[in-house]
């Protein structure tokens, strides 16, 4: 009954207009409910596909609904720790009020899926962070890690991701071995030209430069802003943030010169990925004004501080 409205669907998820897939998604609903029932599985994954369909396109309004009605069926059906259901979950978090999101992802982080748990577990550990919620961050983090090696294993990438997580929490020297563990990890499952190489390059080279070592923390920066050119191009804003973390390392070995050739390049290239009064572009302004100041060049460092706070008042 519903096999002529899914291969449209099908054959539309191919076309260029997006819009042209409504109607064919609430009539493949429409249908399904009236063939199996308002609680089956199957309508399930039809409303969590098509609320997918509305996120990606930039309608959480319309996302929610669907996704809400795809998590009340499966968590009936599956039980609320089943893997679909989690799932469900993350989803819907991802359309929901940073309050309602939280809340999903702790019901999410019990799930029996010890690789769901463990992506809900970082997730309510980046929330707790961001609030200066240290303590329970750390926790959360540790979990984190603990249900990742159930997950993946101590070699696979995700378990480097979530040493980073726990390693950003730590003081420097409890953090410096597990940021060189998960560099190992990566470099032998990735590559060692891998944009994640890069990102532990970067954490690794903050930790070193706290331990008093900046000359091996710029060895680690400057590796990571290589890896980011040659793998992303010269002018991604990944780039951007590697330019600026060297430069930092530069300014705190009395490399001015060497510095302010980086923050220049880091703001040139985030007006040009970002526009001009993007807030990225108000950090790089204010970064490049406090190394003017110390230049001594105060006039221009003031132009720029001046610009940063016009974008920073215009963003709120």
């Amino acid at each position: 009954m519903t096999a002529p409205c899914a291969a449209a669907l099908c054959l539309l998820l191919f076309q260029p207009d997006p819009a042209a897939l409504i109607p064919l998604y609430q009539q493949a609903l429409a249908e399904r409910e009236k063939e199996l029932g308002p609680q089956h599985p199957k309508l399930a994954r039809l409303a969590s596909d098509f609320g997918l369909f509305h996120r990606k396109y930039g309608r959480p309004d319309s996302a929610r609904p669907l996704l809400l009605r795809a998590l009340q069926i499966d968590e009936r059906h599956y039980g609320p720790t089943n893997r679909i259901t989690a799932e469900d979950m993350e989803n819907l978090a991802a359309v929901s009020s940073p309050e309602e999101a939280i809340a999903l992802r702790r019901r999410a982080a019990l799930c029996d899926d010890a690789g769901v748990a463990a992506r809900n577990l970082a997730a309510l550990g980046a929330w707790e962070d961001s609030h200066g919620n240290r303590d329970r961050a750390l926790a959360f983090y540790q979990q984190a890690l603990a249900k990742e090696q159930a997950a993946s294993g101590e070699a696979h990438p995700r378990y480097a991701v979530r040493l980073n997580d726990l390693a950003l929490l730590l003081d420097p020297a409890q953090a410096e071995p597990l940021l060189r563990r998960a560099l190992t990890i990566q470099e032998s499952a990735l590559g060692p030209a891998h944009p994640e190489v890069a990102v532990t390059l970067n954490n690794l080279a903050n930790i070193l430069l706290a331990k008093g070592q900046p000359a091996e923390a710029e060895r680690a920066a400057r590796r990571s802003l290589t890896i980011l050119e040659q793998g992303l191009g010269a002018t991604h804003p990944r780039v951007a943030t590697a330019a600026s973390n060297l430069a930092d390392i530069l300014q705190a070995r009395k490399d001015l010169a060497g510095a302010r050739l980086l923050y220049e390049r880091a703001l040139r290239i985030d007006e040009k990925a970002y526009g001009l009064s993007h807030p990225e572009v108000a950090v790089d302004l204010d970064n490049l004004a406090a190394l003017l100041d110390r230049l001594g060049r105060k006039a221009e460092a003031a132009q720029h501080r001046t610009r940063a706070a016009r974008i920073k008042a215009s963003a709120r």
